[in-house]
């Protein structure tokens, strides 16, 4: 074999084995741009029933003090709204997570 051939057998090789390291690099760096919009969502999520969670004590204080109330359940017409929003933005934040466990 010639030292042409060998060059050019080597340069082939050289080739080859820098796109498939490029097609990795470029699947990880999509993996991880993923997983980072995974987390700002879920960050994004839980923010959102923490304000919700905030809107509920302001809603059971107003009906217990200021309006006089005597009990308040998970049932009363102000809170159940509110406690059906938590527990969605609670579901969609596992399901959030499993995913990006998964990744």
């Amino acid at each position: 074999m010639s030292f042409r051939d060998r060059m050019e057998k080597f340069l082939q090789k050289s080739v080859e084995t820098s796109k498939e390291v490029l097609g990795k690099a470029k699947e990880k760096t999509k993996e991880a741009g993923e997983k980072g919009a995974l987390r700002i969502k879920i960050k994004r999520l839980e923010n959102q029933a923490e304000k919700k969670c905030t809107m509920l004590g302001s809603r059971v204080y107003e009906l217990l003090v200021e309006k006089g109330q005597s009990t308040v359940s998970k049932g009363t017409a102000d809170i159940k709204p509110l406690l059906g929003e938590i527990k969605d933005l609670e579901k969609e934040i596992e399901d959030n997570e499993e995913h990006l466990k998964k990744l």
